[in-house]
């Protein structure tokens, strides 16, 4: 993963380099980087025992700190998104020039941010562990001043399923009685596709066959002969 992200950067940030050197090109060419959970790209220090692990680690790193660095001359920005920004690489920090800032909780990442940012907006950054979801502190080169906001909801059908699960309801409300119908059709539906004496017998509605109930054992005890074969026609 490390080599394969690293590669499509290097890609992008070469070919902005290329074509502002390209002699008649005048201005820089415009791309965006996004590195979504960019604690795994851009780790201060490598997190696994592997050599050959570490060393992807450390080239996906290096080539993303280069685009921090001198991206910008070149067109290239970089969108560096994570909960974790005290596992995020030092050198990444420092080249950010607009910070949005959500809720914080984790003692270590608010004060790697209370030294990323003047210390005039320290009573704001207190804010951080308390904010609504869906708000942001927003500070940097684009606003003039620190401002508390609050995102723009996607639509729903572009919306990321990233709701906190509600285990109270989910263990204490009783399901509908379509979705009790459902799951015991799909329950018992799967006991008979396991069962080849069921199949065989063409029990294949479960809403009619209660075929592990010790009357069904009976029955179908009743019906075996004395070579141990079902009679046939014994059920219906």
């Amino acid at each position: 993963m490390h080599i394969v992200t690293s590669v499509i950067a290097r890609l992008v940030f070469e070919t902005a380099v290329r074509y502002k050197r390209h002699p008649g090109n005048d201005h820089a060419a415009s791309a965006v980087l996004v590195l979504e959970e960019a604690h795994t790209f851009l780790h201060k220090r490598p997190g696994a025992d592997s050599e050959q692990i570490q060393s992807a680690a450390n080239v996906c790193r290096e080539t993303f700190e280069k685009i921090a660095r001198e991206g910008r001359k070149f067109g290239v920005g970089l969108v560096v998104s994570s909960q974790r920004p005290s596992e995020i690489s030092e050198t990444a920090l420092s080249q950010c020039n607009t910070f949005i800032l959500h809720r914080v909780v984790n003692d270590i990442d608010q004060r790697l941010i209370s030294h990323l940012v003047p210390d005039s907006v320290g009573g704001l950054l207190r804010e951080l562990p308390n904010l609504p979801s869906g708000h942001a502190i927003i500070l940097g080169w684009a606003t003039s001043l620190p401002i508390l906001t609050q995102m723009t909801p996607l639509p729903k059908h572009w919306r990321p399923d990233s709701r906190d699960p509600e285990h109270w309801d989910f263990w204490t409300k009783k399901p509908s009685e379509d979705h009790h119908l459902s799951a015991l059709w799909l329950s018992k539906q799967e006991s008979i596709s396991s069962d080849p004496l069921a199949m065989e017998l063409g029990h294949d509605d479960p809403f009619t066959t209660d075929y592990h109930t010790p009357e069904w054992w009976s029955e179908l005890l009743d019906n075996i002969d004395g070579t141990g074969n079902l009679e046939e026609d014994s059920f219906e």
